[in-house]
């Protein structure tokens, strides 16, 4: 296993009330999967994504990435976990607006502490994205399926491990999501990079090999998806 949630509890305090995003949650994902987590707003889903990309701690259980419980880590060194090894693409892209596209791919580099010439790098991974045409234009200058694959160039130009990608195609018109779902699959099956999917999309849901279905912060189901 790549990654796995151990006996993993993540509570929020509501004004006087303790609420549980997940209860005694056990889940591994291994190396190369293309795995869905999928439920209704409100199952854990992106709970359970944010702990497995670092971006959280739970309140107890285990968070094991390669073997090692990074739930302990301190801060700053889930900060280095997190740009060296896992890559994420959000709904809202994140883009910084002031920063060209290959500005913006090369910023993961350089948060990552890749040092030397990294223009090469930047740009082949905009290329590999079909935007070799498009590297100095600003995100306001991009349409937002362009926009959506300069996040994945940045996402992936570090070589990560795990890829975490929330609600990828939210934003997106059927043509472009299925595009971008396109190439994550490619990305995946040509260099065995992990996704890992937080949606409740059926057309996200088409592509996955795996599918695990969160209901109230538990399991409900894990099961193959209609694209294994």
């Amino acid at each position: 296993m790549i990654c796995k949630l151990v006996g993993v509890t993540k509570s929020y305090p509501m004004g006087d009330l303790l609420v549980q995003a997940l209860r005694n949650v056990t889940v591994g994902v291994g190396a190369g999967e293309f795995t869905v987590f999928a439920g209704p707003s409100g199952s854990g889903k992106s709970t359970a994504l944010n702990l497995l990309g670092c971006l959280d701690r739970p309140s107890s259980g285990e968070v094991l990435l390669d073997d090692k419980n990074v739930a302990s880590l301190s801060d700053d060194a889930l900060g280095a976990v997190r740009a060296r090894r896992i890559g994420f693409i959000f709904q809202s892209f994140n883009l910084i607006p002031v920063l060209t596209a290959s500005e913006n791919v090369d910023l993961a580099l350089r948060l990552a502490g890749v040092e030397g010439p990294r223009a090469e790098r930047v740009e082949s991974a905009l290329k590999a994205v079909g935007l070799q045409d498009y590297l100095h234009r600003r995100p306001s200058q991009l349409s937002g399926g362009q926009q959506q694959r300069v996040a994945i160039a940045r996402a992936l130009v570090k070589s990560p491990a795990i890829v975490i990608a929330d609600e990828p195609t939210a934003n997106l018109d059927s043509t472009n999501g299925e595009a971008i779902l396109d190439l994550m699959r490619e990305m995946n099956q040509k260099n065995g990079v992990t996704f890992l999917f937080s949606t409740h999309d059926p057309m996200v849901m088409s592509r996955a090999r795996r599918v695990v279905r969160l209901k109230d912060g538990e399991v409900v189901a894990d099961e193959a998806g209609a694209g294994a």
